[in-house]
């Protein structure tokens, strides 16, 4: 799972493996370890407890969005490229969140293996 981050956008690509996993276990976390004494930041992409709710936390270091289970089995199992969604912030501004099938480059790059990257349609 790539992640990008931007002012208050969040974007996350994910490859056909992980949209597997995702659908099937409703939960995929990465994790980006720094040295010593340094805490590791993680990100995890998960279906909501409840299981129809939106949510992003970001507490000690770790990013939590959660989706609606439904949303994430529709997405997995559709050629829906996107899931898009907005979290109101206090200060009367948004966070936006894009989820994203990770597709293939148009033009590969040398050293890159993109054999879990979903086909590009535009291929």
């Amino acid at each position: 799972m790539k992640i990008r981050i931007h002012n208050n956008s969040i974007r996350l690509r994910l490859s056909m493996s992980e949209v597997k996993k995702l659908s099937e276990t409703n939960e995929i976390k990465e994790e980006l370890k720094f040295p010593n004494p340094y805490p590791s930041f993680i990100y995890i992409l998960k279906a909501s407890e409840d299981g129809n709710s939106f949510n992003i936390i970001f507490e000690k270091g770790q990013i939590s969005i959660s989706l609606p289970s439904a949303e994430i089995k529709a997405w997995a199992n559709t050629a829906q490229v996107g899931i898009a969604k907005k979290q109101a912030l206090a200060e009367g501004t948004d966070l936006q969140l894009l989820i994203e099938k990770d597709f293939q480059c148009l033009h590969k790059r040398p050293g890159e293996n993109e054999t879990d990257n979903f086909p590009n349609p535009q291929a």
